[in-house]
């Protein structure tokens, strides 16, 4: 499936677009079964899952999973946006998942850009990881306050003009909320299948789970097969390696 010439020019200007009905009934129920063995939470007790882990097990190459975004008109889409052939496919795709916290308060999440080392996150210090499309992919239905995945539109035009003058690593855990103007975030929702295509320097945050449920989601981040060679560019104009962006 590829964008149409409204989802990209929606892409464009907010820097994601949120597609519906990706999947099959099959791949939802065959990513779910792929994951749970791998949970510390009994799946027949709501009560273990409050604050359990891990939020990133290791199974994202269960061909289960992979076949979620390769299977599917996913990867498809995302290359509508930079060119058929023109993105990596990478061998494990996410799970990232948000369990219940047990409390009822929700609020916005904290901001960031992906690729920067912090402590916990396993990026090395003193590098960058700068990648193309990040792909988020619900295989359970999401609802608000529910530890949705959560965007600031319009952003990734912030990234664009600020590392023009910038260097990358100027941007310390990638915290920009001292930097951007930030507008109001929005959490991606919808039912199973739900999947967000956003781009690279959108800024964005998982939120807070206040549900009881599970967020069970999906996340990889697809680099343009060229990264290596224009990892530090920012051109004037900032569409200039994505063929499907007019």
């Amino acid at each position: 499936m590829s964008l149409d010439a409204e989802q990209k020019t929606f892409f464009k200007e907010n820097g994601y677009v949120v597609l519906h009905d990706t999947l099959t009934e099959d791949q939802i129920q065959a990513g779910v079964e792929a994951i749970w063995p791998h949970l510390d939470a009994d799946r027949d007790d709501p009560s273990t899952w409050i604050g359990a882990g891990p939020i990133s097990p290791n199974c994202g190459d269960d061909p289960a999973l992979l076949a979620t975004l390769y299977d599917s008109s996913v990867y498809e889409a995302a290359e509508s946006l930079v060119g058929k052939g023109k993105l990596t496919r990478p061998t494990s795709f996410g799970p990232k998942l948000n369990f219940p916290t047990g409390d009822s308060e929700w609020a916005a999440p904290g901001v960031h850009l992906d690729g920067y080392y912090t402590p916990t996150n396993g990026v090395a210090e003193g590098t960058v990881g700068r990648f193309f499309v990040g792909v988020t992919m619900y295989l359970s239905h999401q609802h608000p306050t529910g530890g949705g995945f959560t965007v600031w539109p319009g952003t990734h035009l912030q990234s664009a003009e600020y590392f023009k003058t910038n260097a990358m690593l100027s941007v310390k855990g990638g915290n920009v909320r001292d930097v951007y103007e930030l507008p109001e975030p929005v959490e991606v929702t919808g039912p199973p299948g739900t999947v967000c295509l956003w781009h690279g320097g959108t800024v964005h945050s998982a939120s807070k789970n206040c549900r009881p449920d599970i967020r069970f989601c999906m996340i990889t981040r697809l680099n343009h097969i060229q990264n290596s060679d224009i990892l530090f560019e920012f051109p004037d104009d900032p569409w200039a390696y994505w063929d499907g962006i007019d």
